[in-house]
């Protein structure tokens, strides 16, 4: 029997669950299984009396037992990390066990039972966040073929890309409106980690429901597995992917037209959101198919939103002006790219800056320099790149390498950002040179995971006596300079890219253009108190993310309205959309 599952809003504007699924059938199903949650209708109905204890537990009640389960794992973690006696690269290694273990224990949670997942997710999300994605999910991803025990979503590989639509008809549901897709090559800081990629569009896809109620059933976390250039990979004998190197070339272009054409026939309306992507292949396939499909890539326009975002309100902080600011990015991939872009972009829009202009404005440097047109640089790379008489008079020793700290020496810049991957090359004395050039620079070490991090705050703080404007790209615990708590903002994609994914969903429109991302900065910087920017806090915290989320898709929909012609929605028109985790009454096909 093929089993049936849709999701009907009734007439008092409530969703059931439709499925014609029975005993077993039903409690393996992870979004129609409630475990103990059943209504005793539900169980004569659907034969569940018998196959499950007798007492039926709210789902409130059923989150803290799971709150217990939990919090047992830490139990070890708690009890020695006040020890003298244990060294701390032991206790770190200890915390980092009993995070994967709990990313394994919710991962389980939600293949067997999905709402209870987002419910405990939801009242719990300022710790579960850390959890289910970054930092923790980058250790998540390289132990994937291990680790993994069920499997959802959808893989894609040049074993099955020749039928790509009869693999989407096989998907579980019926109607999604968002997929987020990853070719698994640039995965956070860690590179190519092959199909364990997969975990980040599960997780990416959780945040989405989490931060803007886009709801479980409408979700497809897809993996394009085009091969791995990772040789750890390729020699473990329980690596699940594809084994073979990576396609490139036109073997790799044919297999993303494939994929498109094959999702476009199935889910012509879908939204795509591109997921760490490397380098080119980032911005050939954004400006590729941005027009083709609704889409968008996070690490390039997400990252580049947050980061204005948090640039502003540090300059709310100084009371300075964008348009006065010089910027260095340390980092040429999609981040570093993708910040440039915005923050040029603002200069232009907002500033009436010629587009010269606001690119003389900022500098990019990649892992052999700053990236000039004295050598080769990649097509994406090319508008930030230098002439030589940009620097002509500079004092550097190699000009075939100008390094970082020759950069702030020379070009005195006001704002410097971190999205190499390459931990500590924030050094002390990039750090004190940058202490030189503004009374409060502004230093954003933005790449994840945390061990890669370009300095910590307590460093930066050391090192500029506490003057500098800090946030981090993954969190840090608040701590102790000069007598006061200091609590760093951390520049989470979190706060833009559920707003903008549902009021993308909500528009209907045909593309997302790169205005969106602007104004939604604008929207996200307005969302902090000032009492948190007199205390250098550029970033709020995670309590507030339906609020944010609803505004920013308010601004995203109004955007594309003002673009496209598309309808004009309230706040309130979003706050309805938007899913909180609840049971669902479970009920026949008529």
């Amino acid at each position: 029997m093929s089993i049936i599952f849709d999701v009907q809003e009734t007439d008092n504007k409530q969703l059931v669950f439709v499925s014609n699924a029975e005993g077993n059938d039903v409690i393996r199903a992870p979004l129609l299984n409630k475990g103990t949650g059943f209504s005793k209708e539900e169980r004569d109905t659907f034969a569940l009396n018998g196959l499950i204890p007798p007492r039926i537990l709210n789902i409130d009640e059923q989150v803290e037992k799971i709150r217990v389960k939990y919090n047992r794992l830490g139990i070890a973690f708690d009890i020695i990390k006040s020890s003298k006696k244990i060294e701390k690269s032991k206790i770190e290694f200890l915390k980092k066990e009993i995070n994967i273990s709990r990313y394994n224990f919710l991962r389980d949670l939600q293949d067997r039972n999905e709402i209870l997942f987002y419910a405990f997710a939801y009242k719990y999300m300022g710790e579960v966040i850390p959890i289910v994605y970054t930092p923790t999910v980058g250790d998540a991803v390289k132990q994937f073929s291990r680790n993994s025990a069920r499997f959802r979503g959808i893989f894609l590989s040049p074993y099955n890309i020749d039928n790509a639509k009869t693999v989407f008809d096989h998907f579980r549901f019926r109607n999604p409106t968002i997929a987020v897709v990853t070719d698994n090559q640039g995965i956070l800081g860690l590179g190519d980690q092959g199909i364990g990629g997969m975990n980040i569009p599960i997780g990416k896809l959780a945040l989405y429901v989490l931060g803007a109620g886009i709801r479980p059933w409408e979700t497809v976390p897809l993996t394009l597995d085009v091969g791995t250039d990772n040789k750890n990979d390729l020699k473990d004998h329980y690596y699940l992917g594809y084994k073979a190197g990576r396609l490139s070339g036109a073997e790799y272009e044919e297999f993303m037209d494939k994929f498109i054409n094959g999702i476009k026939e199935k889910f012509p309306n879908i939204l795509i959101q591109w997921e760490d992507f490397s380098r080119q292949n980032a911005f050939t396939i954004l400006d590729k198919y941005r027009y083709k499909m609704l889409s968008f890539n996070d690490d390039i326009q997400g990252t580049g939103s947050v980061a204005l975002s948090g640039i502003l309100n540090a300059l709310r902080f100084s009371g300075e002006s964008l348009k006065d600011q010089r910027f260095v990015i340390y980092g040429a991939g999609a981040g570093g790219l993708g910040i440039a872009r915005r923050i040029a972009a603002c200069l232009e829009s907002r500033y009436k800056k010629t587009t010269k202009i606001s690119h003389e404005n900022i500098i990019i440097l990649d892992s052999r320099g700053m990236v000039t047109k004295e050598r080769y640089v990649e097509d994406y790379k090319k508008p930030f790149s230098k002439e030589k008489n940009f620097y002509k008079d500079w004092n550097i020793q190699d000009i075939s390498c100008i390094t970082l700290l020759e950069v702030i020496k020379n070009f005195r810049p006001t704002v410097l950002i971190g999205t190499s991957g390459c931990r500590g090359h924030f050094t002390k004395d990039v750090i004190k040179e940058m202490n030189e050039n503004a009374t409060h620079p502004i230093i954003l070490p933005l790449s994840n995971p945390t061990i890669n991090s370009e300095a910590t705050p307590q460093e930066i703080y050391k090192f500029t006596n506490g003057m500098a404007i800090v946030a981090t790209g993954s969190p840090f615990e608040p701590f102790q300079y000069d007598g006061k708590t200091v609590l760093i903002g951390q520049g989470n994609n979190f706060f833009i890219f559920p707003g903008i994914g549902l009021g993308a969903i909500i528009s209907h429109g045909d593309y997302i253009s790169d205005d969106v991302f602007t104004e939604a900065a604008y929207t996200l910087s307005d969302h902090i108190s000032d009492e948190l920017i007199s205390k250098g806090t550029i970033y709020p915290s995670f309590n507030n993310i339906r609020e944010i989320s609803a505004k920013i898709a308010l601004t995203t929909t109004n955007q594309i309205a003002k673009e496209q012609g598309t309808s004009e929605f309230k706040i309130e028109d979003i706050k309805k959309y938007m899913w909180k985790p609840s049971y669902h009454k479970l009920v026949k096909p008529a």
